[in-house]
């Protein structure tokens, strides 16, 4: 029988939910497709949670978790994985960190145990550590190597002066240097406790049996408290613009403008907008500056959205020669969006291509687990199954005001990075 503090409970359509005592929610959404699961292990901490001097000791951390146990040696566990027809791989975004397997279903008591094994008994090796800071680097470098990456890295830094999204996720080579063993586990200690995560599974399972087993791997990861304050992003009151030069084949323009959070009821629109505006060869953008003008290589348009106030963006690769060109047929498609309301037509297709996102992005039980995992770590899981849903209900006049409301002059960043060439 479960305990008011267990209460099963089940959120249509098909996700079912548990709070275990220790604080650990459970997120089970079973499917009949084959048999295979994915395993999730979310943690709420992320780069936006580090200071300046350990920046990048979160991903940091998502290296070395898995680098061996009290009970399995360096590369134990990937095998024992790969031995029973699965992978893992984890991630670190700004507002979490999330560890994954997935894997023929019949083999879910194994992913548990080893995910519990490294979560409470992880050695965070020295030597391995240096191994890991090598690699981190090199990652690091190759990122930095990668133009539209860098200038979007950039144009974070130039939009967000308070807010910690300014920061790269990965950190610097400078802070990644210094990070030492101590600082892993007291990191580590800080923020790896029970009720600052959550479990996603995905795929074909019965989800009371799961939950049983969650509870079996997971119950003895202590919980405590712990807040931090977030600095807020001011308003931005003037247009930004920072000009970058290297030895890329291309130039690239970044824009940035400040839009609200994932949960806000501007979301919808916002991301409409990216696919009308530069997602496919049919959307404005597209047409109007790569297929008609011939000024751009390449050009799309979409929203960066997480828990806080986030980027509705720009990107387009092009000629050095043709960067001012494209910057005023940019702000012309940005002035027709806010001046004449979208055609029923257009606003359909792109609720079309939304939903078909939605729906190819669920193919996978490894892909439903990140979208179930991405809203809850937002604050509300139940949106994940909502989303088609408010696509459909967004109006032209919806487009229109909140083109009118974020895309200003005073409330754009913009990147400039030229080729040398």
């Amino acid at each position: 029988m479960n305990t008011m503090s267990e209460q099963l409970t089940l959120k249509p359509p098909s996700i079912t939910e548990e709070n275990l005592k220790n604080g650990i929610k459970i997120l089970v959404k079973q499917t009949e497709s084959a048999a295979v699961v994915s395993v999730s292990i979310w943690v709420k901490v992320g780069s936006i949670y580090e200071t300046d001097s350990i920046a990048g000791i979160s991903h940091f951390i998502e290296h070395m978790l898995f680098k061996g146990t009290h009970k399995r040696v360096v590369g134990e566990i990937a095998k024992e994985i790969h031995s029973h027809g699965g992978y893992m791989n984890a991630f670190t975004d700004f507002e979490g960190t999330c560890y994954w397997i997935v894997l023929p279903s019949k083999y879910l008591d194994t992913a548990l145990e080893v995910q519990a094994d490294a979560l409470l008994n992880s050695t965070f090796d020295e030597t391995e550590l240096k191994k890991e800071c090598r690699v981190i680097i090199e990652e690091l470098k190759m990122y930095e190597d990668r133009p539209e990456s860098f200038a979007f890295e950039k144009l974070l830094g130039l939009s967000f002066k308070k807010h910690p999204y300014g920061r790269p996720i990965i950190g610097f080579e400078e802070t990644l240097l210094k990070i030492s063993r101590q600082d892993l586990l007291d990191y580590f200690q800080k923020w790896y406790f029970s009720n600052n995560m959550f479990v996603t599974i995905a795929g074909d399972v019965n989800p009371s049996r799961v939950i049983n087993k969650v509870k079996k791997n997971l119950r003895d990861i202590p919980r405590r408290d712990q807040k931090i304050e977030i600095h807020e992003e001011p308003p931005q009151t003037e247009f930004r613009i920072q000009e970058l030069t290297g030895d890329i084949a291309r130039s690239w323009i970044q824009m940035g403008f400040h839009v609200p959070n994932a949960r806000h009821q501007d979301y919808y629109p916002l991301r409409l907008i990216g696919t009308l505006l530069g997602e496919g060869r049919s959307s404005r953008l597209n047409l109007t500056l790569k297929e008609q003008k011939t000024i751009v290589d390449h050009i799309e348009a979409g929203i960066f959205a997480q828990q806080h106030p986030g980027l509705f963006f720009v990107s387009a690769m092009l000629e050095d020669k043709n960067i001012s060109q494209a910057e005023n047929e940019i702000w012309r498609e940005i002035k027709k969006l806010q001046e004449e309301p979208v055609s029923q037509e257009e606003l359909l297709k792109v609720k079309q291509m939304a939903e078909s996102g939605y729906v190819f992005s669920q193919e996978t039980v490894e892909g439903q687990g990140r979208i179930l995992g991405y809203w809850e770590m937002l604050g509300d899981y139940t949106l994940s199954e909502k989303m088609v849903e408010n696509y459909f209900k967004v109006t032209p006049e919806q487009i229109q005001k909140a083109a009118q409301s974020y895309f200003s002059r005073e409330n754009c960043s913009e990147i400039l990075y030229h080729s040398r060439s």
